[in-house]
């Protein structure tokens, strides 16, 4: 395989490396979540208890979906390939699933409040759109490739 003709700019390495972080972060927070003990879920308010409670098992796969397919994108970014764009479009589609679930079907919103409940899924949204962006941009620009 060839790789990209066009030698990216100093710009795109630390876009893509953040990338790659944010990432990690949220492989600790899906670990987290998953090792959630009885001490952690008490010191959760009531409503933060009530929504962990009820989330359906198959919310975790989508979770984790959108947590390692976008770990791949920053990855493919960072190893310059265009399969970076298909895994951060599936990530994006899984934190749209994710949290559109938890909003209209569990009401998290009316439970925690619209500054608790939407503040953090609105940045995690709009940091995936934004790499999604990042790695058409660089598609485009012959950044990556292949």
């Amino acid at each position: 395989m060839q790789s990209p003709a066009k030698k990216p700019p100093t710009w795109y390495w630390v876009v893509s490396g953040l990338a790659l972080v944010w990432m990690l972060f949220g492989v600790v927070a899906l670990i987290a979540d998953f090792m959630m003990d009885e001490a952690a879920l008490a010191q959760m308010s009531e409503a933060q208890q009530q929504l962990y409670a009820s989330r359906p098992q198959w919310l975790f796969v989508v979770y984790a979906i959108a947590i390692f397919s976008g770990l791949a994108g920053a990855i493919g970014l960072l190893m310059r390939k265009a399969w970076a764009i298909p895994a951060l479009a599936v990530s994006l589609g899984a934190v749209v699933v994710q949290f559109g679930y938890t909003f209209l079907v569990m009401d998290a919103i009316r439970l925690l409040g619209a500054a608790a409940a939407l503040t953090f899924p609105i940045v995690i949204f709009v940091i995936g759109v934004a790499l999604l962006w990042f790695a058409m941009h660089s598609r485009k620009s012959g950044w990556i490739g292949a």
